[in-house]
C-alpha cells in the first residue's frame, strides 16, 4: 500500500449547466492533468475537490477566472484492487480511532490499483499508520 500526503483544490461556485466543462477546460488548456475529482451540489452551490498534476498552477488559473477556492491537505492511498482491501483500510482507520472527514476514489481498470483521496482528523497519524 502506497500512502502520501497530498493537496487538493477545494472550489465552490454557483451551480449551472456546463460548470464542470468550464473548470476542466481552464485546467486542461494550461497543460495540467486532473488526477482525481469529486463534485456535488448542495442548495444550488457546486463543490469540487480536485487533485491535479500541478495544484499551484491550477489554483492560479482558477483564481484568475474568479472561482472561490482554497488548497486543502489530503492523504492519497494506492491499494490493490481486490475484494476486502477497502474493508482492511477502514478497519485500520477505525481501530486507530481516526475519524474520516470525507473520502473518494476509483480504480482505473481490473487488476490495477485503486486510488483513495481523503481527509481525516489526523492526516499525519494516518500516513504513519498506513506506511508501517
Amino acid at each position: 500500500m502506497k500512502v502520501v500526503k497530498g493537496e487538493e483544490i477545494f472550489l465552490t461556485a454557483p451551480n449551472k449547466v456546463g460548470l464542470l466543462e468550464e473548470i476542466c477546460k481552464s485546467i486542461s488548456e494550461s497543460g495540467v492533468n486532473i488526477r482525481a475529482i469529486c463534485a456535488y451540489v448542495v442548495d444550488n452551490k457546486a463543490f469540487f475537490r480536485i487533485v491535479t498534476s500541478d495544484n499551484t498552477k491550477t489554483k492560479e488559473i482558477l483564481e484568475a477566472n474568479n472561482y472561490s477556492l482554497e488548497k486543502k491537505e489530503v492523504v492519497i492511498v494506492e491499494l490493490p484492487d481486490k475484494v476486502g482491501e477497502l474493508y482492511n483500510f477502514a478497519s485500520k482507520i477505525k481501530n486507530a480511532g481516526i475519524d474520516l472527514n470525507y473520502i473518494y476514489g476509483t480504480t482505473a481498470a481490473p487488476q490495477e490499483n485503486a486510488i483513495l483521496v481523503f481527509s481525516s482528523d489526523n492526516n499525519e497519524k494516518v500516513v504513519d499508520l498506513l506506511s508501517a
